[in-house]
């Protein structure tokens, strides 16, 4: 099995549940930059928010914001964008102001904007403590969100959403299904994040890997949550993970071992090897 690019969601899939990365998972991907091989977190972050300690083993692109971005993270050029038009990102908005359980944010300019009620009482809104911790260090506060996209010149290329009621979760994601110009995923069990349409991971890892002259059948990737089924479906290898959705699962072409055992490592470590990737489906 030739592989020349391995892409890999953060949350749930190359950290741990306490959001650390497992000294194995570095292991493997040291190893992997030592031979040539490409190593691209794909994640619904933006590029502030992946750990230095992941960038630093040889990052050279990320896909951020769910795909809604390519990054050169040795450059900081933007290889390619694709933003929510601001009408649309303003709609979703306005739409989830009418609960009052509901959290929204937006990621405009390579930054989290959070309003100061949200971002000072995360806890209000079903936000746990590993993920409290990287929204609130990867955020800045304003009055008013929605003031603040409508007045900012700058593209919005993700708005979150944090439900304290997951009943609240279902009836707005039925509700943003009428929406024509967005896409939702979810990388957790309590959000939704909104990209516009043409945002997935799995697009932007192919245009990713045909920019470096890449076959996608030399391409790998893992992921766990509902934002990673492009990813899995259109890498060469997909790979879930064994604590991942149950709809990701089914559509792999193999399942790893769950996060807090390192699981990339461990199907990384086969490739590596020329072993076989037993874990198949």
């Amino acid at each position: 099995m030739k592989i020349r690019l391995i892409a890999f969601d953060l949350d749930g899939t190359l950290l741990d549940d306490e959001k650390r990365l497992p000294d194995r998972n570095r292991r493997a991907l040291e190893e992997c930059v030592k031979r040539g091989i490409y190593i691209v977190p794909c994640t619904g972050r933006f590029v502030r928010g992946i750990p230095r300690e992941i960038l630093d083993i040889g990052v050279r692109y990320a896909v951020t914001i769910n795909g809604g971005i390519i990054e050169d993270v040795k450059t900081g050029e933007i290889l390619d964008r694709r933003p929510m038009e601001k009408t649309d990102a303003l709609a979703v908005m306005r739409l989830a102001k009418e609960y009052p359980r509901v959290m929204y944010d937006a990621f405009i300019g390579g930054q989290g904007i959070s309003e100061e009620k949200f971002y000072d009482h995360l806890e209000r809104f079903g936000v746990s403590g590993a993920v409290r911790e990287l929204i609130r260090s990867t955020r800045i506060k304003t009055s008013d969100i929605i003031s603040y996209v409508e007045q900012t010149p700058l593209p919005v290329d993700k708005v979150n959403l944090y439900f304290a009621d997951m009943g609240d979760r279902a009836h707005l994601r039925d509700r943003l299904a009428s929406f024509p110009g967005i896409r939702v995923t979810t990388s957790v069990p309590n959000n939704l994040e909104v990209n516009g349409s043409d945002a997935e991971k799995g697009g932007a890892l192919l245009r990713l890997a045909a920019y470096l002259g890449i076959p996608r059948e030399e391409t790998m990737a893992f992921g766990d949550g509902g934002n990673d089924y492009s990813l899995i479906e259109k890498a060469g290898v997909g790979i879930a993970m064994s604590n991942g959705d149950g709809v990701l699962k089914e559509a792999a072409d193999y399942v790893a071992p769950d996060n807090n055992a390192a699981g990339v490592a461990q199907m990384i470590e086969k490739v590596l090897q020329g072993r076989p990737l037993k874990e198949e489906i």
